[in-house]
């Protein structure tokens, strides 16, 4: 073997010892994917229509995938085939495929429902997520370097991220102020009806004007970006503990709860992380 298909061979190599990427590739090669978009690039929607799975539990897989280089997305919302995922096909020459799927066979904790999520769109079984949080430091940074924002004096969100949160506010804007500003995270960890409510009781308690901060982990835009991340996210998947959004897609959740969306700032120091902001309107 030479030249790209040497390469795809050494890819895998190094590899096949991650357990995240391995569930990732061994769901995507048992639902048939790389052999669906081997000859041509597929939506996300046409290859969960074809492989009769969740739509966007697919969707997330995908951005996997295409963050690791084993698919490559083509800017319009398809994903293409590559030297990797071509070593993947029913067909394909050579043992890779074999070795992937004895391997993704051992039973890791908490990836062995990954299939089923993908296929369902909901867990196989619903674990306590990972919790997360930022260092105290970055924490404290971010809320200061947050585009106008007052001393938040409400905080929500998880149990874990409202105590680091709380913990960061004075060292990063001293005492709390009046109720003109609330900080939140940990709502990755929820659906998008658990976000709604959160927020709604967030928009609810704020004055006119008031302004909220939402430091949470972010996907890129570009779904071939951010590998670390979009593993985490099928891990959340599979364990049925919320999921990652784009910037876009809080956008959208915030002016569902009739917030509006300002902007977002990356943390300085936390791979991932972002401020976004938002406000309550003036009536």
């Amino acid at each position: 073997m030479a030249g790209k298909g040497r390469a795809a061979a050494d890819w895998l190599e190094r590899t096949l010892a991650g357990p995240a990427l391995v569930q990732a590739l061994a769901a995507a090669a048992r639902l048939g994917i790389f052999d669906l978009v081997r000859d041509q690039p597929r939506s996300a929607l046409l290859l969960a229509s074809t492989a009769g799975v969740h739509p966007e539990g697919l969707a997330r897989l995908l951005r996997a995938l295409a963050a690791a280089g084993v698919l490559a997305p083509t800017g319009d919302g398809r994903f293409g085939p590559t030297p990797v995922s071509d070593l993947l096909c029913r067909d394909a020459r050579g043992p890779h495929r074999e070795r992937l799927l004895a391997l993704a066979n051992l039973e890791w904790e908490g990836w062995a429902g990954l299939l089923q999520a993908v296929e369902t769109g909901r867990p196989a079984r619903a674990l306590p997520g990972p919790g997360e949080e930022l260092p105290p430091a970055a924490a404290a940074d971010a809320l200061r370097r947050a585009p106008g924002s007052a001393a938040p004096a409400i905080v929500f969100g998880s149990e874990g991220a409202r105590a680091w949160l709380a913990a960061a506010i004075p060292a990063a804007t001293g005492a709390a102020g009046p109720p003109a500003c609330a900080a939140g995270s940990g709502l990755s960890a929820r659906d998008d009806a658990g976000v709604l409510a959160e927020l709604a009781a967030v928009h609810a308690a704020l004055p006119p004007g008031g302004r909220v901060l939402l430091v949470e982990p972010v996907l890129s835009a570009d779904p071939a970006a951010g590998l670390d991340l979009a593993l985490r996210d099928l891990r959340r998947l599979a364990l049925g503990a919320g999921r990652y959004r784009t910037a876009e897609e809080w956008q959208r959740l915030l002016e569902r709860a009739g917030l509006r969306f300002e902007g977002m700032q990356p943390v300085r120091g936390a791979g991932g992380w972002a401020v976004l902001t938002a406000s309550r309107g003036l009536v």
